[in-house]
C-alpha cells in the first residue's frame, strides 16, 4: 500500500477511535458523548491511553490522561477516564477525587454525571471491602 495510505489512517485513527467508543457504548444523548470541542491533541492522548489500558498497562495510561490534562484541564471526560484508570489500579480514594472533579465540570451532563456516581459508589464499595 502507498506510504500516504498509512499516514492518513494515523491522522484519522483518533477519530475513528472515538467515534467506535461511542458507538459500542450503546444509546446515548448528546450530553454523554466525548464533547465536539476536545482538541486533537487530548483525543490523541485519549487513544493511546485506551491502548495501555486494554493492554493492563494502568501507569502508562495513566501518564497518558495525565498529560491530556495538562492540554484540556477542564474536560471533564478526560478526568472521568482518568478516575476509572486509578479505580483499576485499586486507587479507590483517588477514583473518588477525580470522578467528583469530573462531575464538578459537567453540571449539565446527566450521562457523564451517572457514569461518575457509579464510579464513585463501586470504589467505595471496593474500599470497603479492602
Amino acid at each position: 500500500m502507498p506510504r500516504h495510505f498509512f499516514f492518513s489512517l494515523r491522522r484519522i485513527f483518533p477519530v475513528l477511535f472515538v467515534l467506535f467508543i461511542n458507538a459500542c457504548a450503546g444509546p446515548q444523548t448528546g450530553e454523554e458523548s466525548v464533547p465536539a470541542e476536545v482538541g486533537r491533541a487530548a483525543t490523541s492522548l485519549l487513544a493511546r491511553a485506551d491502548t495501555h489500558v486494554q493492554a493492563g498497562q494502568w501507569e502508562q495510561a495513566a501518564a497518558l490522561l495525565e498529560r491530556a490534562l495538562r492540554i484540556e484541564p477542564r474536560n471533564a471526560w478526560l478526568w472521568h477516564h482518568l478516575a476509572t484508570v486509578r479505580f483499576r489500579q485499586g486507587r479507590y480514594a483517588q477514583a473518588v477525587s477525580l470522578a467528583n472533579k469530573s462531575s464538578s465540570l459537567a453540571p449539565g451532563n446527566t450521562g457523564l454525571q451517572e457514569k461518575n456516581h457509579r464510579l464513585i459508589e463501586e470504589a467505595r464499595q471496593a474500599a470497603e471491602r479492602g
